[in-house]
């Protein structure tokens, strides 16, 4: 007989079991209790917090033979029930999306809806990662959605509600599955290893729910790696050898030395957290961590450089945390992150209304462009160039509610706004642009950075993306699909270019 493994034996059966979502199963437990199932739901969330669990036993509840009036729990004993529950029921039908994508198979499931339940009182179809279907497969299931048979009940589960069509969502209860707290997973790791006959201390345990980071089911995987490993006690040494986790007493001694920018300390203690067979990713994480725990007793504090010093630290790891995963040479990339942030290369947010004082100009930092000088006045002087524009600047502060809204933006749509010249005028502002490319960009996004705008600055109705001129020399050629004007009305029509011809005259 085949290992079954821990996630599949204790996979709840009754809604009573679930974990973390208390808000969502009373919801759904008041609806198959008072006869007000709906025919279509979506269940969004990240991994691992009981999507399709949930989909299985509002299933198992609603096609229930021994289920009294008025009750939401399954029996588990009933010959549905026990269908379900071995996987082999005829009413349950789920549908993986993220293979099962297209129009042909949509258009099989409509002809299949209409067939009557087999044993149950509905048939009911799980879409897992229903956000992975196409466009056109959305569009066919649309009207089976919107007017289904009476015994149908559609469960779309995904963990990306961005890419669920608006149409789609009308037409769906949408319930939200939060990460589960810490505390939840390690009581319940810890009455699954006292059921398996395996002790574990209370900091393995903690470990394991950090690095499972909201998600039960890959908390009881790893779980289940460590038991058998374990060999009779689950220990906080044992997890970080086999889940690669830092020693923390070593995370703060980086920490340390990044703070008193001791840039050799920092590559010393990350080569021996390196060797000792600590993840990367983990070690960034770790440092975030310790970061932000000193960040909060800043604020506390009200230690006003320290806090600034360590927002700028915290932004740079979460860049980091980002590229790391994907970068060609993850080690090089965070040994040059530490040592710029111990050498005190960054960037700190600047209050607005406050001048930073002036000092030389030194060399541009590694990786990042050099500071635009100031425009030269005089008959002599050549035109300024344009330049990024921040509440440290003289009149920044007018310009808060635009630091404001960048904050809010992703790295690479910052992006779009450097080396432009930001003015505030009535009724809005004016951005100048000095690239074709970072202007036709930044229109894509405009009606967001409004909004933004809007919500820092009551007074904001306006934003106007200008193309600055250019002198007469000519400019290398711009694809027409990349033309603001294309790039404008794509975004008004929601349209997407196929093909571009060229047109005789």
């Amino acid at each position: 007989m085949s290992y079954e493994t821990l996630y599949r034996k204790y996979r709840s059966r009754t809604f009573g079991e679930l974990i973390g979502q208390r808000a969502t199963m009373l919801a759904l437990q008041g609806a198959i209790a008072s006869g007000r199932v709906a025919h279509a739901y979506l269940f969004s969330g990240t991994r691992g917090t009981g999507k399709t669990t949930s989909a299985r036993l509002l299933a198992k509840a609603v096609n229930c033979l021994e289920r009294p009036p008025g009750a939401s729990e399954p029996c588990n004993a009933c010959a549905s029930c026990e269908a379900i529950n071995r996987g082999a029921a005829l009413d349950l039908i789920e549908i993986d999306a993220a293979s099962n994508r297209g129009i042909d198979e949509i258009r099989e499931l409509r002809e299949r809806v209409n067939l009557a339940p087999a044993m149950g009182r509905s048939k009911v179809y799980i879409i897992d990662e229903a956000h992975m279907l196409t466009t056109e497969a959305f569009n066919a299931l649309l009207k089976t959605l919107e007017e289904p048979p009476a015994h149908v009940v559609f469960i779309l589960c995904t963990t990306d509600p961005q890419k669920v069509p608006l149409t789609v969502l009308g037409r769906c209860q949408h319930f939200t599955f939060r990460r589960i707290g810490e505390e939840q997973i390690v009581r319940h790791l810890a009455a699954m290893a006292e059921a398996e006959g395996a002790a574990a201390d209370p900091e393995a345990l903690q470990l394991v729910a950090r690095v499972a980071q909201g998600s039960m089911r890959d908390a009881i995987g790893l779980l289940d790696q460590l038991i058998p490993a374990a060999g009779g006690t689950i220990t906080a040494p044992l997890v970080r050898d086999l889940l690669g986790v830092a020693d923390p007493v070593r995370l703060e001694a980086l920490v340390a030395a990044l703070n008193s920018g001791d840039a050799s300390a920092v590559l010393r203690i990350l080569e021996e957290l390196y060797e000792s067979g600590a993840e990367l990713r983990l070690i960034v994480r770790g440092v975030m961590e310790t970061v932000r725990g000193r960040l909060v007793a800043a604020l506390e504090a009200g230690d006003q450089p320290a806090r600034r010093r360590l927002s700028a630290v915290l932004r740079e790891l979460l860049v980091l945390d980002g590229e790391v995963r994907r970068h060609a040479e993850p080690r090089f990339l965070t040994e040059a992150t530490l040592v710029r942030i111990a050498a005190g290369d960054l960037v700190e947010a600047a209050e607005p209304g406050i001048q930073p004082p002036p000092g030389p100009a030194g060399p541009a930092a590694p990786g990042r462009p050099a500071a635009s000088p100031e425009p030269v006045s005089g008959p002599d002087a050549s035109p300024a160039q344009p330049r990024s524009v921040s509440a440290a600047t003289p009149g920044g502060g007018q310009l808060a509610a635009w630091e404001t809204a960048m904050a809010g933006l992703s790295p690479l749509e910052r992006g779009y706004f450097q080396r432009t010249t930001v003015e505030r005028g009535e009724t809005g502002y004016v951005v100048t642009f000095r690239y074709n490319f970072h202007h036709g960009r930044a229109i894509l996004i405009r009606d967001k950075v409004l909004a933004a705008l809007a919500a820092a600055d009551p007074g904001v109705t306006s934003l106007d993306l200008r193309l600055a001129a250019v002198d007469a020399r000519p400019a290398p050629a711009a694809s027409p699909e990349q033309h603001p004007v294309v790039l404008e009305a794509s975004r008004r029509l929601e349209a997407t270019i196929t093909r571009v011809e060229k047109v005789q005259r």
